[in-house]
């Protein structure tokens, strides 16, 4: 199994990002993709079709490195994730399948400071409706709640690990020891939770951070790795190179 995780496009939140501690400055809880979001998303996508190839030959290692011949695209349920997905399915031809699990740190909430207290909003995310409305074409495998996907409030960081071992556990199930090209698209902050679930880093530590180090995961990135044999490798991480640098958003 070729597993190829992919950072979704800019969001609303990571363009208003450097002004979060302006008084003016708000958050939203499931923020859509921005313009440019929705370009690079496009961009990601072209690229990947490039690259497709009808070719069961070997390859060496030059080409290996190229190839992205993706059978199966999932996503996670929040709008920005499947906004891109929906973009990258409809080039190249594929079925969108949710995933909810791969889903951001925290989950669809909002903080707000009230009378010197902290509230958390207690949101539901995407509805079933909505979905059927805007992104009809999106596959869900298992139903959601007619209220929407998510649980509602802030999930707790001890959860983490344990969402990124369901995840892994997910794929192994249907993809390990296959030739299956799959790939995800999901949020910079799971994306470091899975890496260190694949690689036992730091298992100590639910709070990334607490940590003295990031894995940088760019808007529309790919990071491509390899389950073979009981062995994950690292192929490559937070490859941007086909997109012109004016896209280019971390």
């Amino acid at each position: 199994m070729q597993l190829y995780l992919i950072r979704h496009g800019q969001s609303i939140n990571n363009a208003n990002w450097d002004r979060k501690d302006e008084p003016d400055y708000e958050r939203y809880s499931d923020p859509p993709l921005t313009e440019l979001g929705v370009r690079q998303a496009q961009s990601l996508a072209r690229f990947i079709a490039s690259t497709r190839s009808s070719s069961e030959q070997a390859q060496n290692v030059g080409e290996y490195r190229h190839s992205i011949n993706i059978t199966h695209l999932y996503s996670s349920l929040m709008i920005r994730a499947i906004q891109t997905g929906s973009i990258i399915s409809e080039t190249l031809g594929l079925p969108l399948v949710a995933l909810p699990v791969v889903h951001e740190v925290g989950g669809v909430y909002l903080k707000t400071r009230i009378n010197g207290e902290t509230e958390i909003s207690f949101e539901h995310g995407v509805s079933p409706a909505c979905l059927r409305e805007n992104f009809p074409a999106l596959q869900l495998p298992q139903p959601i709640p007619e209220r929407g996907w998510w649980q509602g409030g802030q999930e707790q960081v001890t959860e983490l690990f344990d969402r990124a071992q369901r995840a892994i556990e997910f794929l192994e199930e249907r993809h390990l020891g296959t030739n299956d090209k799959v790939a995800i698209v999901t949020h910079g902050g799971f994306f470091n939770y899975l890496v260190r679930t694949m690689f036992s880093i730091r298992l100590d530590e639910h709070d990334n951070r607490n940590l003295p180090f990031w894995f940088s995961f760019c808007n529309c990135a790919i990071s491509r790795f390899d389950f073979v044999d009981e062995r994950v490798t690292l192929i490559y991480h937070n490859r941007t190179d086909f997109m012109s640098d004016d896209l280019v958003s971390c």
